[in-house]
């Protein structure tokens, strides 16, 4: 259904542009960054943001995962603290939409700022903060977070349980917390990694609408034109994956036994480090608000001190 307000046309015409886009476009991958990182200002933002940089960047002998593979995994926080943190968030809670324009992705109200504090400190450690200032080599806020539950099924949850890679500026990342364990759920998340990305890129497969997605890794290497390995991520709880989800194809694995519980957290470049963003309000609310300004310069207002 579309949003009855002032988004609403320019979802309408959105999604009648897609309805008409051709299932295979080489050149579609190129338009997309073209119009996030150039037209809409995000690839400006970012170097405004490196320039601003104050902290040493990491040293390394050689390119960290992110940067090469395009995705790590990474244990985030012990399988005690994942339960408790998710009895705390779950408690006295139903499951609710988390995004406007979308019914399928359900989760928990996150509206305490304190208990979102608490998974955030959790959730972005000292090694997952090395990885992002490697990685956008400024410092980094969360620009949106949910958690979400999917249920168990036969059949994929959402497009997400399909192979894509999401719409956006190159210089973003997502980092996915799992809250339990495989072994209580049987889901995960799949990755190609970059160079397996770029492959199937190149047959004009990315960014197509989400009903013209596979989740077959045979026809994407039929794509590609070469074999492709994906890695298969079954998560203990605590466990997360930082990567790049404009440039590296994923897919939700579903669960098959019980609910899986994750936490998303949405990383865009910033001048200021995260935890300043937080205090200053910086992030948005996918309720209410479209994942993507209409121009990065619309960030500035939510950094600013005294926002």
């Amino acid at each position: 259904m579309i949003p009855l307000n002032r988004h609403g046309p320019a979802i309408l015409l959105r999604k009648l542009r897609r309805w008409l886009e051709p299932d295979l476009d080489p050149a579609r991958a190129a338009r997309v960054f073209a119009e996030f990182d150039d037209e809409r200002g995000y690839g400006a933002w970012h170097a405004r943001c490196q320039a601003a940089l104050s902290r040493p960047l990491p040293s390394r002998a050689t390119p960290g995962p992110v940067v090469t593979a395009g995705f790590t995994a990474l244990e985030v926080m012990s399988a005690g603290r994942a339960r408790q943190l998710l009895e705390m968030v779950s408690a006295e809670q139903s499951v609710a939409r988390l995004k406007r324009d979308s019914a399928k992705l359900e989760g928990y109200d996150l509206g305490d700022p304190t208990l979102v504090g608490q998974l955030l400190e959790a959730a972005l450690t000292p090694t997952v903060d090395e990885h992002c200032l490697e990685f956008f080599r400024s410092e980094y806020f969360v620009y949106w977070y949910t958690l979400s539950r999917t249920a168990p099924g036969d059949a994929p949850a959402s497009v997400s349980f399909m192979w894509h890679c999401d719409k956006g500026p190159r210089a973003h990342l997502k980092l996915l917390v799992y809250l339990n364990d495989y072994q209580e759920h049987g889901g995960g998340t799949a990755y190609l990694d970059l160079d397996g990305s770029e492959a199937v890129a190149r047959s004009g497969y990315v960014f197509a609408r989400g009903r013209r997605r596979t989740g077959s890794l045979e026809r994407l290497a039929a794509l590609a034109g070469r074999p492709l390995s994906a890695y298969d991520h079954h998560p203990r709880a605590g466990d997360a994956v930082l990567f790049q989800p404009a440039r590296v194809l994923h897919s939700g694995l579903t669960p098959r036994h019980g609910p899986r519980y994750v936490l998303t957290l949405c990383l865009l470049p910033s001048p200021v480090p995260w935890r300043a963003a937080l205090a200053r309000g910086a992030h948005i609310d996918l309720r209410d608000d479209p994942i993507w300004h209409d121009h990065a310069r619309d960030l500035a207002p939510r950094l600013a001190a005294g926002a």
